[in-house]
Formats: structure tokens, sequence, C-alpha cells
């Protein structure tokens, strides 16, 4: 209660990503739905879309943890599970690529909510740190030509501290999915993004 804001909520072309956010997010979910987060994804997300291989990393997953990809800090192994298992709706889940870009193509395709609402969620771009901006919950990774040497077009999705690709590019109606599970190079996905778009 201490502590004072960066900036007043709905400040123009302003944003502080928070993951906190998320943590509060979930609570109201649990709270609304009444039941628990992981359970909501699987009855709201991922049963109806099929995706078998999705689910939330939590305390009653910890025996799975030697069956997921293991993440990277650099060339050591990243072994934190029960922390893993806090993140939750702020980065917890767990899936496959063709389930991830299952869940991409239904979001942007409004197979999950109404069609309509991506384009409000993306009406309004706020600087966090270049070159992503944010909308309502969504990310855009967008380079200015003039730092590039080939053009790479603007991408919408999200992306994670891991190293997490979950983007579309609507220019060529592309989907990027994927994930480097290195926590210590931060540049590396976008990098291989834009080597990749830069190529098709």
């Amino acid at each position: 209660r201490g502590m004072r804001p960066a900036f007043a909520p709905g400040t123009p072309g302003k944003a502080l990503y928070s993951d906190t956010n998320f943590q509060v997010l979930q609570l109201v979910i649990e709270s609304l739905d009444g039941r628990l987060y992981a359970e909501s994804v699987q009855t709201r997300i991922a049963k109806p879309l099929g995706l078998d291989q999705t689910f939330v990393f939590e305390e009653s997953s910890l025996d799975r943890y030697p069956d997921i990809a293991g993440i990277l800090s650099g060339a050591a192994p990243f072994e934190a599970p029960h922390a893993m298992a806090s993140f939750q709706a702020d980065g917890g889940a767990v899936s496959t690529a063709p389930d991830a870009l299952r869940f991409l193509r239904s979001f942007v395709r409004g197979e999950l909510f109404p069609a309509a609402d991506l384009g409000e969620i993306t009406s309004t771009w706020r600087r966090v740190m270049m070159p992503l901006t944010y909308g309502t919950g969504i990310m855009r990774f967008s380079v200015p030509r003039y730092m590039t040497l080939k053009a790479v077009p603007e991408m919408i999705g999200h992306s994670g501290a891991s190293g997490t690709l979950l983007y579309y590019v609507p220019s060529k109606d592309v989907y990027l999915v994927g994930a480097l599970n290195q926590l210590a190079k931060r540049s590396m996905p976008y990098r291989a993004a834009s080597e990749l778009l830069g190529a098709i």
C-alpha cells in the first residue's frame, strides 16, 4: 500500500508488465468459477479445443516434472519445480507445439471468444520495452525498419521469460509457435522469429 504507482491507470501510451496482475486475475477466476484455476483451464479451454497435452503445472503436477522439457539458464539446468508450480496463471502452462498452435488459431479466429473482441484488445498499444508493446493481455512484436536488414512483419500474441513464442503474423497469415526453454538469453526467441519470418 505504501508503494507509489509508476503512473495513473489509463495513462495513454503507458504500460507496466506485472506477473502479479496475472496472479490476481487467477484469484478472480477461481472466485467467480468456484474451482481451482487449473480446473477452469481444463474445462473452459483445453477440453473444448481438444488440447490433450496441455495442463496447468501446479503442486498436484509435481510428479510430472521429469516428463516435461527441461529449462536451461545458459548451459545449466534450471530445476525449480515448486517455483514453477506457483506460477500458474502467470506462465505455468505446459503444452506441446501442436496444442499451442491449435490454441493460437482458436484465439485469433474467435473460437474462444467473439472474434470482434480481438479488435478491441488490439486497438490500443502501450509501450513496455522496445520492441514490445501491449494491448489488453496481448503483446505486439514490431521492429522498426531502420533497426533491421530485412523488414520484419508485425506479430501479435505472447512470449515468455523461458523463450516461449506464441505469435500470429496477420500480414502473412503465419503462426509461430515454439519454445527454446532458455532463461539466460532473452532475445534469442525474437531473433529466431525474425530470421524465420525473413526466410518466408
